[in-house]
């Protein structure tokens, strides 16, 4: 074998749905936290196919691929050309790690967990001749020391303005819709924050970089922070749940002039201590999934957390610091009509959300919603392309697959019309309006030209 191997890791595309000509591009940090683990005698090569086309005759020792459900046929398409070359296959990834005998009739091994724990054993394991089938790592690994990702391997002047950072992994609650817990563990853990804050500062280190850019940050014109790439987007899952964590890395953030966005559950708006420091340390942007405006919903996903809180007071304080909200919904519960969609978008209206999107409640392999449904007999199709939340895969309750699918394409479609963009972002609060104009726009150039075919779910009073 020559002395510098090849490795070909491959991040597949999503099949898009008819109409589906703009895709929203943020990257990811999986395939580069494992070239990061990579030994230096490897030469790594990283295909985004969502940007850049596979090319099935590259030079290539061990390809590896990861998978999220949805694009599992696509990876396992690719995994089946090169083994035709007899190039051998790794896949990692949740699908992978849900169903890995399923992902073994296509590849020659898979990693069950977060793999950069255990690539470089798997890596000499190949090296030797004795690759294994499987290789599992815990949900208990300590994130410290975990080698900053490769974020150079990736086309990123194809993506939206964003850096993506991570600072914790894990999650104690257990919805059922939700395989996050399952991956990476019931607990959170977390990175260092001298680490998380050396790795921004080799990116945005040096102090304040431009007096104008802070100057039409508070006329609410944060262009040039997106321009410059200054933007940072803290992938986990609830970048608060540890507040003392949180707080240390946006002390952290004051002083490296970036604008950041995060995900994080509603119960923040009720610190307002925890709030100020969000706002001076620079973000724009919280993404809380409220799921449902039913407390009961939330009981039957076991997200009975956020029932008790008001979300129109919670959204009201976080505009208050300056704070826009990125609002997810789960519409499919078995005792919704289609009278669902109108109350979404009015909430979304009244309440002036930044940015709002509605998924259909998909239970994924391995999840308690997958189970209950398969018991219940209730599951359509293991076609896992269909699993992508736009699509409905079981048999619903109160509304036909038809009214579901066209019902939320229907709800997308006004929800980022243009009188909808200018009733939340222009009218006010105006909440770093370019922020969130832009993003509204480029949904806006996606759903103009869907033509749902249940247009009355939104304007009851045409039936």
């Amino acid at each position: 074998m020559p002395s510098s191997k090849k490795l070909l890791m491959i991040s597949p595309a999503r099949e898009r749905m008819p109409g589906e000509d703009f895709v929203f591009k943020l990257g990811f940090l999986n395939l580069p936290y494992l070239a990061a683990a990579t030994p230096d005698d490897w030469d790594v090569a990283i295909i985004d196919e969502d940007v850049t086309p596979v090319d099935f005759a590259a030079e290539a020792d061990l390809v590896a691929l990861t998978a999220q459900t949805p694009v599992a046929p696509r990876a396992y398409q690719i995994a089946d050309a090169f083994r035709k070359r007899g190039v051998p296959v790794v896949m990692g990834g949740v699908h992978a790690s849900t169903l890995p005998d399923e992902a073994l009739e296509h590849v020659d091994t898979v990693i069950l967990g977060e793999g950069e724990f255990i690539w470089p054993q798997l890596l000499s394991d190949f090296e030797n001749g004795r690759l294994q089938k499987r290789y599992q790592a815990d949900t208990t690994q300590d994130l410290a020391g975990i080698a900053p990702p490769r974020r150079e391997l990736l086309p990123l002047r194809r993506y939206l303005p964003l850096t993506l950072v991570e600072t914790t992994r894990g999650c104690p609650h257990k919805c059922d819709f939700c395989g996050v817990s399952s991956f990476f563990g019931h607990r959170y853990r977390t990175r260092p924050p001298s680490e998380v804050l050396g790795e921004l500062g080799s990116m945005f280190g040096g102090g304040f970089r431009h007096g104008v850019s802070q100057l039409l940050a508070r006329t609410g014109l944060d262009l040039p922070y997106f321009i410059e790439r200054r933007l940072i987007y803290f992938i986990d899952s609830n970048f608060a749940a540890n507040r003392s964590h949180a707080m240390e890395i946006m002390r952290g953030l004051e002083l490296m002039d970036v604008k950041w966005w995060c995900h994080a559950t509603v119960d923040i708006a009720n610190d307002l201590e925890f709030l100020e420091m969000m706002r001076r340390s620079g973000c724009i942007a919280v993404n809380v999934g409220f799921e449902s405006l039913d407390p009961e919903h939330l009981r039957t996903m076991h997200k009975s957390y956020a029932a008790g809180h008001d979300y129109v007071a919670a959204i009201k304080t976080l505009h208050q610091h300056n704070i826009g909200i990125m609002g997810t919904f789960v519409v499919g519960f078995d005792n919704e009509d289609r009278t669902i969609f109108r109350r979404i978008y009015d909430f979304a209206i009244e309440n002036q959300l930044d940015w709002a999107l509605t998924f259909i409640r998909t239970p994924y392999p391995g999840t308690r919603l997958f189970k209950e449904m398969e018991e219940q007999g209730r599951i359509r199709t293991r076609d896992w392309t269909r699993y992508d939340t736009l699509n409905c895969v079981y048999e619903p309750v109160g509304m036909s697959v038809e009214e579901l699918e066209q019902g939320l394409r229907a709800l997308w479609k006004y929800t980022f019309s243009l009188s909808s963009i200018f009733r939340r972002i222009i009218k006010g609060p105006r909440v770093h309006p370019m922020f969130y104009l832009g993003m509204n726009m480029q949904f806006f150039q996606m759903t103009r030209k869907w033509q749902p075919t249940i247009d009355p779910v939104l304007h009851p009073e045409k039936e």
